[in-house]
């Protein structure tokens, strides 16, 4: 038997700035897994904190912290610690997240029963405490979708999400492409790896996000939706998103959009943006609803 390609090597990247606070439940979470042949690659965008002395006192050898300076670009710090792997399959973790212990040993298994599948996403939950979930990505908690997943992104079947990716090492010339070509946007390669090879997607919880405060999620809620908008546009003009597909996407993409808006207490944006999804569905009550509870609120 083939010990390699039985157990092919998992090279993990995390990117991390200042997070002595938060970096070793994650680091942890890495070297509590199930499977064991893996390296973890941190790459640091110019930490001030106590970030690498943390990692150093671990002293583990399957650990490697590499200082990239201050770059601030999520997806240029990934792209330098691709160039670092070493692994057979690829997979990225943020420093304040936590894995579920047998995440990387259930998308082995499964991209292992699917090889002509590119790359593998799980299912996962928004959290404050610990053990405590508070909004799960997919309302399956189990089984799996193997095939096409691109369209899936678009119809919110699938979550854009890459601490829940695992990538066979094969795609790495055309995830360098997309970050090229697109260097300032963390999810436009997946995107344009679902474009090109199939996909597995295990809907159990696997991967756990955290929130709070300073989590880039929570500080960066208006970029996401602005991303997304971007993001059709884009597919849509390539002529890769059906003009119907990119209408309904844009539609919930903007009732989410607003109703987030008014969790911030936004009010004014809100109704812009609810006024938006009714030019995307202008027969659709909703929007007016949206706006009517806007003025209300």
């Amino acid at each position: 038997m083939n010990t390699a390609n039985t157990y092919p090597k998992v090279s993990v990247v995390m990117t991390t700035y200042n997070r002595a606070g938060y970096i070793l439940e994650s680091v942890e979470s890495v070297r509590s897994q199930s499977y064991t042949n893996w390296e973890l690659v941190i790459v640091d965008d110019g930490s001030t904190d106590e970030t690498e002395i943390l990692i150093a006192e671990l002293g583990d050898p399957r650990i490697r912290f590499h200082k990239a300076g201050k770059i601030g670009l999520g997806i240029r710090l990934k792209h330098i610690g691709i160039q670092l792997c070493e692994g057979d399959f690829i997979a990225f973790i943020d420093s304040d997240d936590l894995w579920a212990p047998d995440k990387l040993n259930k998308q082995v298994a499964a991209m292992q029963q699917y090889p002509e599948a590119g790359f593998s996403i799980t299912g996962g939950y928004n959290f404050r405490r610990l053990n405590e979930p508070i909004e799960f990505f997919y309302k399956e908690r189990e089984g799996l979708k193997y095939g096409n997943i691109f369209f899936s992104f678009f119809r919110s079947e699938a979550s854009i999400l890459p601490p829940t990716l695992i990538i066979n090492r094969h795609c790495l010339q055309e995830i360098q492409q997309s970050i090229e070509d697109s260097p300032n946007s963390d999810v436009e390669f997946l995107l344009d790896l679902a474009i090109k090879f199939k996909a597995v997607i295990l809907y159990e919880s696997l991967f756990y996000r955290r929130i709070h405060d300073d989590s880039f999620s929570g500080k960066n809620w208006e970029k996401g939706y602005e991303e997304g908008v971007r993001l059709i546009r884009l597919y849509r003009n390539r002529k890769m998103l059906p003009d119907k597909l990119a209408d309904d996407a844009s539609f919930r993409l903007y009732i989410n959009y607003g109703e987030s808006c008014l969790k911030h207490k936004n009010t004014k944006l809100a109704i812009r943006i609810f006024f938006r999804s009714w030019i995307s569905k202008p027969f659709s009550i909703v929007p007016l609803k949206k706006m009517v509870k806007a003025l209300f609120q």
